[in-house]
């Protein structure tokens, strides 16, 4: 052999090797798009052994191979829009699904490379999604994490609509909704768990180290400071012990009178559809995961009670569906999600959880009568209440008309909610549950009747790394469609390390749960 044939053995090799590279990246980054639907004569019936569903009902299959996919919205022309969410190393999808089941790309749009990205870019993790005035709105974070809502076009052409939300925390910026009137409805999550920065915010507190909740409204506290370990102690970081007060960057503890923000979190927003006129239309909601309005345009919100995490760790405060009130504040942080006063006994934590923070007990950080805030009503908001770390997520409505109208017996308004599960061992302070929470659909009857819908049989699925069949893995979002049948989007497998979640590739799905005759759902549960 030649020095020269040497050579050139040598750069085609080179190249080969090169291409390799950026195959197997291209597939990790997004640019080969992976099939998800499955194909209609592939779609087999999910063993009852696996999940519980109506006796009436057929579920199948209708997608799969998705990447944590956080929601799901129908069209006008019946189109299936569906998130991924965005995780670490994975860009958010946006792609739609047609009636005929062929479907298309929203975002990204043609060949990319994940190191070679240019243009417009969304950040994870993806909130809602919504179609309305001939557009999607997508509601996501920036480069910087701050919160954001999208406007695309079936083209893919993006318009920001709102920008610079407080979203850099635990929560982002959560689900969209259309008010009959046409304005764009959103959710902006609680930055901490219980209002007070400490160590279980340090995934993102080592990035955004003057971050906190935003006010709703100007408060006069109480004058409460938590002592935390200080992860940044040292020549330029202060004492070994972090003292925090509620409303304040970590460290911090000197103000007592905290100014509203222009932007607060843990608040529901309402925006033009075309962008601008912000506006605050509810606040004190910890993390408003789905937003709805029924057929006579009252509002709805799915919220999750705070956990036993962090320097003011709650015990037991379950998650809720609540009626939404213009200008209500629904208590958080003060209150429970089901709208009970914090300090009540059922709520205290384990003494060692707390006493490290320099109090024995649970109670209030604000003074409601200087701050001009008065109580929730339980009688007038609370619509459901779910079992403490259900995870209580997206949600629809049962429709007046088709083949689920049955479910509405007697005119009674009927809610279908999924429940994503519990994030233990993160949001139990270590210790172990007795099974998984959630996981399931549940229907909410009034007056706040909640029943399984659907469910795996035997409960939860009882491992986050074996593959059990068809079985729901974590439900987060339920839609009626336009062609009669009911839609559930499973998140999939996921994993919950020090605060992240570490998502199986692949182990999303969507489900499709249709009447196998009779005109309507007389016969449903």
């Amino acid at each position: 052999m030649t020095p020269n044939s040497r050579i050139s053995d040598v750069r085609r090799m080179g190249r080969l090797l090169l291409l390799c590279v950026i195959g197997v990246l291209a597939v990790q980054g997004g640019c080969v798009r992976r099939q998800v639907v499955v194909p209609p004569e592939l779609r087999t019936l999910v063993d009852r052994k696996e999940v519980d569903y109506p006796s009436n009902a057929r579920l199948t299959v209708l997608a799969q191979n998705l990447t944590a996919p956080i929601g799901m919205a129908f069209d006008v022309d019946g189109n299936l829009l569906v998130a991924e969410g965005g995780i670490p190393d994975r860009d958010p999808w946006i792609f739609g699904i047609r009636p005929d089941g062929s479907t298309f790309d929203i975002y990204p749009r043609g060949q990319q490379l994940p190191f070679v990205k240019r243009g417009f870019r969304m950040y994870g993790p993806i909130g809602g999604i919504v179609a309305a005035h001939g557009a999607i709105y997508v509601s996501h974070r920036d480069a910087n994490g701050a919160g954001v809502i999208t406007r695309f076009d079936y083209e893919g052409n993006p318009t920001t609509i709102v920008a610079g939300l407080p979203a850099q925390g635990d929560h982002s910026v959560t689900d969209l909704a259309v008010h009959p009137g046409g304005r764009i409805y959103f959710g902006v999550g609680s930055a901490t768990n219980s209002g007070v920065v400490g160590l279980d915010n340090l995934r993102w507190l080592k990035r955004h180290r003057t971050f906190c909740d935003q006010a709703s409204a100007d408060l006069y506290l109480l004058g409460r400071r938590f002592d935390a370990a200080n992860p940044f102690a040292g020549l330029f970081g202060g004492s070994d012990i972090a003292v925090t007060a509620p409303f304040q960057p970590f460290g911090q503890s000197i103000d007592t009178y905290i100014r509203a923000a222009a932007r607060p979190n843990a608040a529901i927003y309402s925006v033009s559809p075309s962008g601008g006129d912000v506006r605050l239309e509810a606040h004190g909601i910890r993390l408003p995961v789905g937003l709805g309005f029924n057929e006579f345009g009252a509002q709805y919100a799915t919220n999750q009670g705070m956990k036993l995490r962090g320097t003011r760790p709650v015990k037991d405060d379950p998650d809720v569906l609540l009626r939404i009130v213009q200008g209500q504040w629904y208590g958080w942080p003060d209150y429970s999600a089901d709208l009970r006063p914090i300090r009540l006994p059922q709520f205290q934590p384990p003494a060692d959880t707390i006493v490290p923070s320099g109090y024995r007990d649970l109670s209030f950080l604000i003074d409601h009568a200087s701050s001009n805030l008065s109580a929730p009503n339980r009688e007038t908001l609370l619509r459901a209440t779910f079992p403490p770390l259900s995870g209580a997520a997206k949600f629809d409505f049962a429709p007046a008309s088709g083949p689920f109208s049955g479910l509405r017996q007697g005119g009674k308004e009927v809610v279908i909610v999924a429940l994503w599960g519990d994030r233990a061992p993160f949001d139990t302070g270590g210790r172990k549950l007795i099974g998984p929470q959630g996981r399931k659909l549940v229907k909410v009857v009034e007056p706040g009747v909640v029943s399984d819908f659907v469910s795996n049989v035997g409960g939860p699925p009882g491992s986050e790394t074996a593959h059990r069949g068809a079985r729901l893995q974590r439900p987060i979002d339920v839609k009626f469609g336009p062609d009669g049948a009911m839609y559930i989007l499973d998140y999939g497998r996921v994993k919950i390390h020090d605060g992240g979640e570490r998502v199986v590739s692949g182990t999303g799905r969507i489900y499709r749960l249709s009447l196998e005759s009779g005109p309507s759902a007389a016969g449903l549960p």
